[in-house]
């Protein structure tokens, strides 16, 4: 094993429960991994994981209630909230968005 990074793509919700309209995929970048130097697969440690689910909810819970403030380093958004097939690319190292809801007003 090495380490390296990877590429993680979000395309179902974990906001399903509010219900806020379309959800835009996520993709978040440079997400911290062990790659497997003969196969390529990656293994990534549960506070990375942590930090991920934690990135892509506030990505799309920001892109649903509050946009303008989605413009942080790091963040690329394409499309506008409530459209099919909006993207927001979030590179795990450069993104600091509004970690946790509470946060967020």
């Amino acid at each position: 094993m090495e380490e390296g990074t990877t590429t993680l793509t979000f395309h179902d919700s974990p906001l399903t429960e509010l219900n806020f309209g379309e959800d835009p995929i996520v993709v978040v970048t440079a997400v911290p991994a062990e790659a497997c130097d003969t196969c390529g697969e990656t293994v990534i440690d549960s506070a990375t994981v942590d930090h991920v689910n934690e990135l892509v909810k506030d990505a799309r819970y920001l892109w649903h209630r509050f946009p303008d403030r989605l413009q942080a380093e790091g963040v690329t958004v394409g499309g506008e909230p409530g459209e099919k097939d909006g993207v927001i690319r979030v590179d795990y190292d450069r993104t600091e968005l509004p970690v946790g809801r509470a946060n967020v007003g």
